[in-house]
């Protein structure tokens, strides 16, 4: 009786028809548009670190006891996990590249490069937390968005964009 079924469903058949074909531009965003979101990337990371979360949105580790009494003597207010000590490794971190599709991030001097690699082994700092994602893909909405208007190439010769594609005719 199944097989039966599964035969008579092959014999089936449906009609499609299709009113307007295209196909879509694959994104190349500009580097403008990428350093925009680049930017508003490295912003919310800081903004994370200046509320003591690491990179999976957790409250960062405690200090050492003594890193934290010598953090402490320097600031001169509660010593927290937060990239900062002197402020040269928050204020060093910035967009290094956003072009050919990619975007990175990271101290762009060698010491502080290296201060924030020896740092992130104690407690990873850098790197994406769900908060930063939200934050990235919703610049990157709002400049695709820009970007989809354009991205529509149709077949049919009218050369008509996604956005006048509900209207008949």
């Amino acid at each position: 009786m199944a097989l039966t079924a599964q035969i008579n469903a092959a014999k089936a058949s449906m009609n499609i028809k299709v009113k307007r074909t295209g196909r879509v531009r694959p994104p190349n965003l500009p580097d403008a548009q990428l350093k925009a979101i680049g930017d508003k990337m490295v912003a919310e990371q800081k903004a994370r670190w200046a509320r003591h979360q690491d990179a999976s949105g957790q409250e960062a580790a405690k200090l050492s006891v003594k890193y934290a009494i010598i953090k402490q003597a320097v600031l001169h207010k509660r010593p927290y996990r937060d990239m900062s000590m002197t402020g040269r490794t928050v204020k060093n971190f910035q967009l290094r590249k956003a072009s050919d599709g990619k975007i990175r991030a990271e101290n762009t001097t060698r010491l502080e490069r290296a201060k924030a690699l020896r740092a992130n082994k104690y407690d990873q700092m850098i790197g994406f937390a769900n908060t930063d994602a939200k934050v990235v893909f919703d610049a990157s909405q709002a400049e695709f968005g820009q970007w989809v208007n354009r991205a529509w190439i149709p077949l049919d010769g009218t050369n008509r964009r996604p956005s006048t594609l509900n209207m008949v005719p």
